[in-house]
């Protein structure tokens, strides 16, 4: 009977120790595919990406669920479409950072008892559209920036953390592709 309980109680002990995985969260692509097509005249559409991180604060674009560059990208598949038969339209990605910055929070007793906002993230998307004509000049373009940013507080969960980055990087895309539908259609050839 003592061999029996202490099997029981090693079993109790191991199974304390195991630890359980965080719960993750599956959150949506970032698409456009419900919005109407841009079809360019134009044969082909080439996309560079020139960002570079900005020394204004530390660039978290990786840990997001979706970056603003590949917001971008998005947005580029889902709503450019080549329709002519010649020219290239070089969609030219400027800016898409994701920077975080730490914010300054209360200390002493005030802090003990206040819930500071801790980080703030700011989010840029700046890219420039140029149609080219078959000698590699440029013959028309069109260019949007959108900046949206927020803050989070110092007892944020990692996954309140990733939704706050999800919305606000969808915030910036609604922003990015108003502005640049009504740029694009007011300069660019279209079909």
């Amino acid at each position: 009977m003592r061999q029996l309980i202490a099997g029981f109680l090693v079993i109790v002990g191991l199974a304390a120790c195991v630890q359980t995985a965080p719960p993750v969260q599956i959150l949506p692509e970032i698409t456009f595919v419900h919005l109407p097509q841009l079809k360019l005249d134009v044969a082909a559409i080439d996309v560079v990406n020139e960002s570079k991180a900005s020394s204004e604060g530390r660039d978290v674009s990786l840990q997001f669920p979706t970056s603003p560059a590949k917001a971008i990208n998005n947005w580029v598949r889902d709503r450019l479409v080549p329709a002519g038969d010649q020219g290239v339209a070089r969609v030219t990605i400027l800016e898409a950072t994701a920077l975080e910055t730490k914010l300054d929070k209360a200390t002493g007793v005030k802090g003990l008892f206040t819930t500071d906002q801790s980080e703030r993230y700011s989010v840029t998307a700046n890219v420039r559209i140029d149609v080219l004509d078959r000698n590699g000049n440029v013959r028309a373009f069109s260019s949007a920036q959108t900046n949206r940013y927020t803050t989070v507080a110092e007892d944020i969960s990692l996954l309140d953390r990733e939704r706050a980055w999800f919305n606000l990087v969808e915030k910036l895309m609604t922003d990015f592709n108003a502005a640049m539908d009504a740029n694009v259609k007011n300069n660019l050839p279209l079909k």
